[in-house]
C-alpha cells in the first residue's frame, strides 16, 4: 500500500475553498461595464495623470522657458497648456495600465480593458485606444465637442452597442467590488473634482490680474531723497519698508514675482566705495552668496557691482553700489529662473531708478 494514497485526493473542503476561490475570480463573474462607472473611472485616471503631467511639465518649463512664461500671459494660455497635456496624460495612463495590469480608477470600480479574445492588451494596443478615447470621447479636451463626443458613446453603450474606439477589438469588463472601495472612490474622486475647480478658480484670477496688469498704464514713481521722478512699468508693484537700522528700502516687485529690485540709501562715512561695499556683502552673506566684485565707473561716479545667487534658492543677484555727494546708493536686483524673462523689464526700471539719483551723462 503507497503511503502517499491518503493525500491523493483533498479534502472535500480544500475542494469547496478552490472552488469558491476560481469562482470569485472566473470570467463568468464579469459582465460589459456600464457606461456610467466607465466614465467615472476615465475622468478619474485622465484628471490625475494629466494633472500630473501638467505639474512636472509646467514647473520645468517655467523654471527653463522665458517664451512659455511669456505663452502663458496670453489670456488662454493656461488653458492651452491643459488641453497639450491631455495626450501626454494619456499616454502616462497607457504606461500605468501596461505597467500595473490597470489604472488606480478602473481598478477601485472593477474594471478591465481587454482584447475581444480575452487576452490583456500591450502598450501599443492601449495607447492606441486612448488616442481614440481622446479624440472621439474627449472631443480633443474641447468642452463644448466633448459634451457631444461623450454623449455619443454613452448612447453606443445604453444601445448595447460599443464605443467607437473599442469596436469589435476592445472589451470593457466589470466585476463585482465590495461597497467600501466604491466610498474609496468616491471619496477621491470628489477631492480630485475641488482640486480641479481650485485650479481653475486660480487660472481664472491669475487670467484676470494678468489681463489687468497688461492693460495698465505705466506709472510715476517719485524719490523722496531726490525730488526726482521715475516712470515705473504696471508690470512692477512697489512698496516701502524700513528695515532694523532704520533703513529705507524702496522694493519693486514685478507681478509674478519672478523679479525683486531694491533701491537704497546709506551714508558710507569715512570708507571708501570699495571698502563699505565689502562691508555691505558681509552684512548680508546670510541671504546671498556675492563672490569677488570690482569697481568701475558709472555715469562718471565711482561704483562697485557684484553679482551673485541667492544663498537657499537659485535667484540670479547683481549689485550696484554708487557714491553720490557722499552717500551710497545701491540697487539690488533678484530675478528668479528663468532671468531671460526679466532680463528686460529689470535692465529698464534699473535705469530708471538710478535716473532718480544720478542723471545720465
Amino acid at each position: 500500500m503507497r503511503r502517499d494514497a491518503p493525500n491523493a485526493v483533498p479534502h472535500a473542503s480544500h475542494l469547496d475553498g478552490l472552488a469558491l476561490a476560481r469562482a470569485r475570480f472566473a470570467p463568468s463573474r464579469e459582465s460589459p461595464a456600464r457606461a456610467w462607472p466607465r466614465w467615472f473611472a476615465r475622468t478619474f485616471d485622465v484628471w490625475w495623470h494629466t494633472g500630473l503631467i501638467a505639474t512636472v511639465l509646467g514647473y520645468a518649463l517655467c523654471r527653463t522657458s522665458p517664451g512659455f512664461l511669456r505663452w502663458l500671459e496670453t489670456p488662454f494660455g493656461w488653458k492651452l497648456f491643459g488641453l497639450a497635456c491631455i495626450p501626454a496624460g494619456l499616454l502616462l495612463d497607457a504606461l500605468v495600465q501596461a505597467a500595473a495590469g490597470n489604472t488606480p480608477g478602473k481598478a477601485m470600480l472593477g474594471l478591465r480593458v481587454v482584447t475581444a479574445d480575452g487576452r490583456f492588451p500591450g502598450l501599443r494596443e492601449i495607447l492606441g485606444r486612448n488616442m481614440g478615447v481622446w479624440s472621439a470621447g474627449f472631443g480633443f479636451g474641447l468642452p463644448a465637442v466633448s459634451l457631444l463626443t461623450m454623449a455619443r458613446q454613452g448612447l453606443r453603450l445604453r444601445r448595447g452597442e460599443a464605443a467607437s474606439y473599442d469596436d469589435d477589438y476592445f472589451l470593457v469588463r466589470a466585476r463585482p467590488v465590495r461597497w467600501w472601495r466604491k466610498i474609496v472612490f468616491a471619496i477621491s474622486f470628489f477631492l480630485l473634482f475641488l482640486v480641479v475647480v481650485a485650479l481653475d478658480a486660480m487660472d481664472r484670477q491669475d487670467s484676470r490680474e494678468m489681463a489687468a496688469v497688461l492693460a495698465a498704464s505705466p506709472y510715476a514713481w517719485t524719490n523722496p531723497a531726490t525730488g526726482r521722478m521715475a516712470t515705473v512699468p504696471p508690470q512692477w508693484r512697489h512698496e516701502t519698508f524700513t528695515d532694523e537700522d532704520g533703513l529705507v528700502l524702496h522694493v519693486f516687485t514685478e507681478h509674478t514675482e519672478h523679479a525683486v529690485v531694491l533701491l537704497a540709501r546709506e551714508a558710507h562715512g569715512e570708507a571708501t566705495i570699495a571698502q563699505y561695499s565689502r562691508a555691505l556683502v558681509e552684512r548680508l552673506e546670510k541671504q546671498f552668496a556675492l563672490p569677488g566684485g570690482q569697481l568701475e565707473e558709472f555715469r562718471g561716479k565711482s561704483s562697485w557691482v557684484v553679482t551673485g545667487e541667492e544663498t537657499d534658492g537659485a535667484a540670479r543677484v547683481r549689485l550696484r553700489v554708487v557714491e553720490v555727494k557722499g552717500a551710497a546708493w545701491r540697487v539690488m536686483a533678484m530675478q528668479s529662473p528663468p532671468a531671460a524673462y526679466t532680463d528686460q523689464l529689470v535692465l529698464a526700471l534699473e535705469q530708471g531708478l538710478w535716473d532718480t539719483v544720478t542723471p545720465r551723462e
